[in-house]
């Protein structure tokens, strides 16, 4: 069963990458989305938040779906609306139909983003779940390595309606896939799961889950915005063109797949020390104000470096949701929890973003906000921390003394 165990997981992981190239279509190519429909600096970031708001509104009741339907149904079902979606904004004939076509790829994406990270948690034992959950986290910033650098290449030799057929065809082996390897619980059984009313609105209660998705929501402030606006910044800024524009993107994305990685095995070995949880967004938030440097290889070393940093935090926040979860009932739930937390920052972030850009007319006051989110993160953190979820397990007592040897009293 183990071998199936971590089967389960990479076709989950690749499920969650293919969600991430509809989550990232747009930055890429927001350029031609402004010459094509003439849109603003705030219109654009209307374009990620409805997006975020549509996974916001279906992630939350999503956690209680997979309890009647099973993961597998609602994973599938999630995958076919991106499919749906793409093609909207395929033949999207203005900007309203355009950002429709957004809002229903969003409603997949909270679906599949719940589902996939629910069906590990469920089918994977807890001991791997730190690096399985590690291995998990690198599903965004895979999807933004390959969106980023496919777009531009995609819009150059071919055309941007090419661009958004091959994102449909991507979602093909997915759906195949997850259709053939994840398990749905057998009828009886998921009614057995069925988690009574009281028990839903007890894991709703759950503080601690929703520090974790406090922490998500702070995280993804500052890192989808940065994604986001990263290739526009230096293209205006600093001239890059588009091609090369994307490389502070990529630069992140490759260095945070590394970091996601070793986050998951340090978190298995350190999750018992404070300074796994407060130092890494404490560096963050001194790191932030560099990027509106306007030097190029400043905003290369810095990304580089931030990436190397940030990444060590999503693996806490999904490891910790499964475990914080009150009942095995109350899994998807807390998934559905730190979902919302993480799109509640994705809707956020950009659209402030955007908008300090507009009314400053630069990125300095942008960049310096986004460290507000880091700062958060070192008080939620430290409660995650205080949970005590990953602290390791104390030693075996020691055995009672025999019956004819009464314990000592206490010093008086």
């Amino acid at each position: 069963m183990q071998g199936k165990h971590w089967l389960i997981l990479w076709v989950a992981f690749l499920c969650g990458v293919l969600a991430t190239f509809a989550q990232f279509a747009v930055p890429p190519v927001m350029p031609a989305l402004f010459e094509r429909y003439g849109i603003s600096y705030t219109e654009a970031g209307l374009l990620m938040s409805m997006f975020a708001i549509a996974t916001l509104l279906f992630a939350t009741p999503c956690g209680f779906i997979i309890q009647r339907y099973g993961v597998r149904n609602v994973g599938l079902a999630g995958l076919l609306l991106i499919m749906a979606g793409l093609a909207c904004t395929l033949f999207a004939g203005n900007f309203l139909q355009f950002v429709a076509g957004r809002a229903v790829q969003g409603v997949g994406f909270g679906l599949v983003a719940v589902s996939a990270p629910t069906a590990i948690g469920q089918f994977l034992p807890a001991d791997r779940m730190p690096v399985a959950m590690g291995i998990w986290s690198t599903w965004i910033p895979v999807g933004n390595l390959i969106v980023f650098f496919a777009a531009p290449r995609v819009l150059a030799s071919l055309s941007i309606e090419a661009y958004w057929m091959l994102l449909i065809a991507s979602m093909v082996p997915g759906i195949l896939l997850f259709a053939l390897v994840i398990p749905n619980p057998p009828r009886d059984r998921s009614a057995r799961m069925l988690p009574e009313r009281a028990v839903l609105l007890d894991e709703l209660k759950n503080t601690d889950v929703w520090a974790a998705a406090l922490t998500f929501a702070a995280f993804t402030f500052g890192i989808f915005s940065l994604t986001t606006w990263s290739a526009t910044y230096l293209n205006e800024v600093m001239g890059l063109p588009l091609v090369l524009a994307v490389s502070g993107t990529l630069i992140y994305a490759v260095a945070s797949i590394a970091s996601d990685l070793y986050g998951g095995v340090l978190l298995h070995k350190f999750g018992h020390r404070r300074a796994m949880f407060v130092l890494p967004p404490t560096l963050l938030l001194l790191l932030w104000p560099l990027f509106a440097i306007p030097d190029l290889t400043v905003f290369c070393v810095t990304i580089g470096v931030f990436s190397l940093i940030s990444g060590v935090i999503p693996p806490i926040v999904f490891a910790s949701a499964p475990l914080l979860a009150r009942r095995p009932q109350g899994i998807g739930v807390a998934m559905a929890i730190v979902i919302v937390g993480e799109n509640l920052g994705f809707l956020i972030g950009p659209q402030v973003f955007g908008w300090l850009r507009e009314v400053t007319g630069t990125f300095t006051a942008s960049f310096w906000a986004m460290g507000l989110g880091a700062l958060l993160q070192i008080f939620t953190l430290n409660h995650l921390y205080r949970t005590g979820v990953f602290a390791r397990r104390p030693a075996a007592a020691p055995a009672p003394a025999p019956a004819s040897q009464p314990p000592a009293r206490p010093a008086c």
